[in-house]
């Protein structure tokens, strides 16, 4: 029996890679673990709240600082392999043009850094000094996603893994240390310096997948620029407007109910982004380069039904696992100040099941560079995200904000599901094939 299973998954490569990207999970729960015990035990409601404005104050950041090329990187990357000439413009112009956005965000956040302060966490709330330290990080945040983006598009599945392994247990005794020695400042100081300190761990790991850096010449190619750039407004605007979105959220939470209920509104973010992060590497590592190598309708279908058929179901069972514990999780994770997080499982659990149903489609939309496509889906899902949240926080307090994020994403499934009805349900004609 299970030598059955293991064939099965050896034999099969999304579940091969699910399997390999189990155990960078395993670390980022047990990172997970280690520091929203520690938020929880230092911090409290209040600092969770404070940690999520940073958190989707970075969010943005780091969009803009990289153009949002990673997603284009592993496209042209997977889908033009043995193009050199092409690989050599797109490879160079990503990084100049990346290197350089990213040092005209750090003069920016240096020297508006009192602007940022306020914008962020309102004039009440000082931490100037932490937006200056991000000044110093972003370029080295962008080079290590530009690298990673690069080893990604080789498919080099193992390597993205135990670069994500080594990243998160060095990103753990950062973040444990100074959340200990220096409390809500430290949670702030690690969120900003753990993910530019990562790119040392990519240099020393990048192995053989470096040798693509040789293709790199020191200058910049309009026309792959031009290709690039429907990638920097996808990731741009998406990590732009999300963002803005959920802060409307938090606001109209902390007015509604306080700026502890916001606290146990981004706790339970907090765990979403751990399983979500699983499913969201399995689309980074495979689905995304498969879905850029795609040329027929049949190729596409065989890739999402694939997914349905054998991770949907896994990640379904897991959620409902999550939902049965969800009272000892918030115990081990958080403290017993948090149990009112539970009443919002049920809606951020299912609406986090759409989420996937949807994405692995969505990124046909990435895949294929449709810009117009996505932009037109982006908005619709941001307006339903808003209004939703906003009205049924008004309603049922901090509970409307899980509410809202499920109503949203089953428009999203519906939409997409809609969107691409020919290619998934239709009849397709042998000659495609």
């Amino acid at each position: 029996m299970l030598g059955k299973l293991y064939g099965k998954i050896t034999n099969n490569l999304l579940l091969k890679i699910t399997s390999l990207n189990a155990i960078a999970v395993l670390f980022q729960i047990i990172g997970g673990f280690i520091t929203s015990k520690l938020i929880a035990i230092y911090l409290g409601e209040r600092g969770m709240a404070l940690l999520g404005y940073l958190r989707n104050f970075l969010t943005t950041t780091q969009a803009i600082a990289n153009l949002g090329y990673s997603n284009g990187v592993v496209k042209y990357v997977a889908s033009h392999k043995d193009n050199k000439p092409l690989l050599s413009k797109m490879l160079s112009s990503s990084i100049i043009m990346s290197f350089v956005a990213s040092i005209i965000i750090s003069v920016i956040l240096y020297v508006g850094a009192p602007f940022w302060n306020n914008a962020v966490f309102g004039r009440d709330i000082s931490y100037v000094y932490i937006f200056k330290y991000l000044a110093f990080a972003i370029p080295f945040i962008t080079a290590n996603s530009i690298l990673i983006a690069i080893i990604n598009g080789q498919s080099a599945y193992k390597k993205v893994v135990w670069i994500n392994i080594v990243t998160n247990a060095m990103g753990i005794g950062i973040t444990a240390y100074l959340i200990i020695t220096k409390g809500i400042e430290g949670a702030f100081i690690a969120m900003v310096i753990s993910p530019a300190i990562a790119v040392l761990v990519t240099l020393i790991l990048i192995g053989k997948q470096a040798r693509l850096l040789r293709l790199l010449v020191a200058k910049v190619s309009f026309t792959a620029i031009k290709k690039m750039s429907s990638y920097t407004i996808m990731a741009v605007f998406s990590m732009m407007v999300l963002p803005l979105v959920y802060i409307a959220i938090r606001n109209q939470i902390v007015t509604s109910s306080g700026i502890e209920a916001a606290g146990y509104w981004d706790a339970m973010t907090r765990i979403s982004d751990y399983y979500i992060k699983f499913v969201a590497t399995v689309m980074t590592l495979y689905i995304l380069p498969q879905l850029a190598k795609t040329t027929t309708d049949v190729a596409f279908r065989k890739e999402i039904f694939a997914f349905y058929k054998t991770i949907l179901p896994l990640y379904g069972v897991g959620l409902l696992i999550i939902f049965l514990s969800r009272k000892f999780i918030i115990q081990i994770l958080f403290t017993e100040d948090f149990i009112p997080v539970s009443s919002l499982f049920k809606w951020q659990l299912l609406g986090d099941f759409f989420k996937v149903a949807s994405l692995v489609i969505g990124y046909q939309i990435i895949a294929k560079n449709n810009l117009k496509l996505f932009l037109f889906t982006e908005i619709i899902s941001l307006i339903v995200i808003y209004i939703s949240g906003i009205y049924f926080v008004k309603l049922y307090g901090y509970e409307g904000g899980a509410i809202g994020h499920c109503l949203s994403y089953f428009v999203h499934l519906l939409m997409l599901l809609f969107i691409f009805r020919k290619p998934l349900f239709g009849k397709i004609k042998e000659a495609s094939a």
